[in-house]
């Protein structure tokens, strides 16, 4: 069988579930509030009399939104009416689609259910399409042990193309369902959207058109670099936040290939017409390209003229090499907030805009490899001496540039705005030069310093607590100081300070437990 990068149903089978939302530790993060009771009821009043029930619904969401646990929220439905009303607003807050019978279903019921505007439907306010792999098998059985598993009896070459074949297209079913519940939505605010199996134009149609002002668009391939304008979606789309990791897909990317090369980049049509669509009311912009290069390094593009961005205030660009035309269109909004990566820094444009007057947070989360980007941070960062919060940091094995290119320029400046600065370096230790020119900036109230990598013990800070408090005395506001990558000397003699966190126990304890084998859990 031959498989479609892009559309190859088995990388959606194994692996880890990744849910967008949560952290390393698999927990929600900005799960949303509670829709309010008296916006679900929809002007009818409430039917019970109990003074709890008759607290305002502001009180109510609250009260709700603290039990976090499901048995607890079936039983307040269980109450009466108006508990039933107010538990499905917590519960269906914030919905995820994994592929599991229940997500699936629920996409279908939406769908059919009076347009979604049953209560579920109007409690929704966060949508999350992530599939977890484990479903995906599950509901894939035959398909997933043709491929995968050694133990069950061998299935014709034509036996298992059929069954690939449904599976492709069940999916397909299920994620059109999902989407045509997601356009239906009245309360939906949120969209999060991780998928593997490449997007067509229906997605699009329906997502432009749904009430969610906050969109996620999590690494999906596009089947084409299609132009979003009417009749396909609406003449705009009045985003306030984007979060954008789009790419062609391959057997799309290679068909341009052979029809040769032009001066264009594949995706422009596709950038262009989306901040078209947006650049009025966008007021956050993340935005990633971890697509295809081309061999030629033609750089993306939004369009030949520039376009406006009035509202954004937050602007966070990695690893997209843009054109002079799209960067003075960004540097030109009214920016609160930048972050910018060697991509960016590398084109002369960032250099020669007009210095941004409401900028307070600059931050390089990709650090630079080439001097010349190094100097251009450090230019663009003394056109900008009222920042307040500064994020800067070192490739581990390329340009050093805080010691001699940013530091000497902040502490020759007048910073006297700077509240937070965040400073990582690629060595393993830090220069009582360095630390000298850090404390100049007498502003200063939060500081995290960072030396080496944890992946071996070699490369850890071995940091000298009283030489830092005696170079950093000098900070009398400074009420936050946090240390990261640093070691300290362990309780075994032969072993150097890198080995700390590998010996987290000292001996005593070792002796002490060992003493009580009575303790040990079989």
């Amino acid at each position: 069988m031959e498989f479609n990068i892009n559309r190859d149903f088995r990388s959606l089978m194994r692996g880890k579930p990744r849910r967008p939302d949560a952290d390393n530790f698999g927990r929600e993060s900005n799960r949303p509030q509670s829709l309010l009771l008296d916006k679900v009821m929809q002007g009818r009043p409430r039917a019970s009399s109990c003074r709890l029930l008759r607290l305002p619904a502001e009180i109510l969401a609250k009260i709700v939104d603290s039990l976090d646990d499901t048995t607890s929220l079936e039983s307040l439905a269980e109450v009466n009416s108006d508990c039933q009303q107010l538990a499905c607003c917590s519960y269906f807050a914030q919905v995820t689609f994994d592929y599991s019978l229940e997500a699936k279903r629920l996409a279908f019921d939406l769908v059919e259910d009076k347009k979604a505007r049953s209560v579920r439907g109007l409690c929704i306010r966060k949508v999350i399409w992530a599939l977890d792999p484990q479903h995906v098998a599950n509901n894939h059985r035959e398909l997933y042990e043709a491929f995968y598993d050694e133990e069950v009896e061998p299935v014709t070459d034509e036996q298992e193309q059929v069954l690939y074949d449904e599976a492709c297209a069940e999916y397909v079913a299920v994620r059109e369902a999902t989407v045509d519940a997601i356009s239906l939505l009245p309360n939906l605010e949120t969209l999060i959207w991780k998928d593997e199996f490449s997007l067509d134009t229906n997605f699009f149609e329906k997502i432009t058109r749904c009430s969610a002002r906050h969109i996620e668009l999590d690494g999906p391939a596009i089947d084409d670099a299609w132009s979003l304008t009417p009749p396909l979606t609406p003449s705009t789309w009045p985003l306030r936040s984007l979060k954008l990791d789009v790419s062609l897909a391959h057997d799309k990317w290679e068909e341009i290939k052979d029809k040769g090369v032009t001066g264009t980049h594949p995706m422009t049509r596709f950038f262009s017409t989306l901040f078209h669509l947006c650049s009025p009311t966008l007021e956050s912009l993340t935005w990633t390209y971890s697509g295809e290069i081309r061999d030629d390094d033609v750089p993306v593009s939004i369009g030949e003229t520039a376009v406006s961005f009035p509202r954004l205030r937050y602007l966070k660009l990695q690893l997209v090499k843009l054109d002079n035309v799209a960067i003075s269109s960004f540097l030109a909004a009214p920016l609160t907030s930048l972050d910018l990566d060697e991509m960016v820094l590398a084109n002369p444009s960032t250099s020669t805009c007009e210095p941004l007057r409401d900028l307070e947070d600059v931050a390089v989360s990709y650090p630079p490899t080439k001097v010349s980007a190094c100097e251009r941070i450090a230019d663009f960062i003394s056109q900008h001496t009222g920042l307040r919060r500064l994020y800067l940091q070192e490739n581990l094995e390329e340009t050093r540039y805080l010691d001699s290119i940013i530091l000497p320029r902040l502490s020759s400046l007048d910073f006297g705005n700077l509240k937070s600065l965040y400073l990582a370096w690629g060595e393993t230790q830090i220069p009582d030069e360095s630390l000298q020119m850090i404390a100049r900036l007498a502003s200063l109230e939060q500081l995290s310093l960072r030396a080496g990598r944890p992946c071996e013990w070699k490369y850890y800070w071995d940091v000298d607590h009283d030489k830092l408090r005696q170079h950093l005395s000098p900070l009398q506001r400074l009420t936050k100081l946090a240390l990261a990558h640093d070691t300290y000397p362990v309780d075994v003699d032969s072993l150097p300070t890198g080995f700390y966190y590998h010996c987290p126990i000292p001996p005593e304890s070792v002796e002490k437990a060992n003493a009580r084998p009575e303790l040990d859990r079989e």
